[in-house]
């Protein structure tokens, strides 16, 4: 009997302790030092069911070049490598630019992947340059540091070292706050995150984070995604995050990723 009683209190507090979270309060500044740089990959991952699939990521590396008396920090970002794969309908296509720059050549490319690296090549190792404030807001946004490109930007607009922007008060377990932007691709649709603290741990900070976008001109009902990201607790360096919603063409579901290499 008392062997019995003792393992039932042994598990009603190993829930109890499991079930506990922390109460630590956060400083949200973002705490990079001079010199900081990291690659992020930015992913997207789409199952339509029947249609098929496609999968893209783009490599980003961030360079931090200055920390401004006012906190700002002051970036250059490059795109240093593009990797897409499809199979709709049944039409296989894919394309890697760090395998064509090993191999310096175009000749192997079908006519469909040569167009489709032309499309991209340009964009490859071209350094911009941005700002961010002590939060992760842009404030100033991001520009090619060739001045006389002719680059549309609105591909780099989307990067960051920062894939959140953080509210003033600190964080802590249940901590909640929105974020409002419009989708730097189409400027009409507007989009609203919702982030959450879920827990805090000695070294990282996790958070929910829930993604609503626009419908689009009755071609797209407005659509909601969820997920979470990891988060360095120091100083706030983005660890790896997902975000997954419903295809609403031909069911399945997609998914966006960004994680450090």
């Amino acid at each position: 009997m008392r062997k019995s009683l003792y393992s039932i209190l042994t598990m009603v507090l190993f829930l109890v302790s499991c079930s506990q979270k922390s109460t630590d309060k956060v400083n949200p500044a973002i705490n990079f030092e001079e010199g900081f740089s990291q690659t992020l990959v930015f992913g997207t991952k789409t199952s339509a069911n029947k249609m098929g699939f496609f999968e893209d990521k783009n490599f980003i590396h961030f360079q931090l070049d200055e920390i401004t008396s006012d906190s700002s920090f002051v970036f250059t970002g490059k795109v240093t490598r593009m990797l897409y794969t499809s199979d709709m309908f049944g039409e296989k296509e894919s394309l890697d630019t760090e395998v064509i720059k090993s191999l310096n050549n175009t000749k192997r490319l079908s006519a469909m992947e040569l167009e489709m690296y032309n499309d991209v090549k340009q964009y490859l190792d071209k350094e911009f340059t941005f700002t961010l404030d002590k939060y992760g807001n842009i404030i100033q946004s991001a520009q090619y540091k060739d001045a006389g490109s002719y680059l549309d930007t609105s591909l780099i607009d989307q990067y960051s070292p920062v894939p959140m922007v953080f509210p003033a008060e600190k964080l802590a377990v249940g901590t909640t706050w929105n974020f409002e932007t419009n989708n730097p691709l189409i400027a009409s649709q507007k989009i609203k995150y919702t982030y959450t603290v879920d827990d805090i741990t000695d070294d990282k900070i996790f958070v929910a984070v829930e993604m609503t976008i626009d419908g689009l001109g009755g071609l797209l009902d407005k659509n909601t995604a969820k997920g979470i990201y990891e988060i360095d607790r120091k100083t706030k360096r983005f660890i790896k995050g997902e975000r997954t919603m419903k295809v609403q063409t031909g069911g399945g579901k997609a998914t966006y990723e960004i994680y450090e290499l």
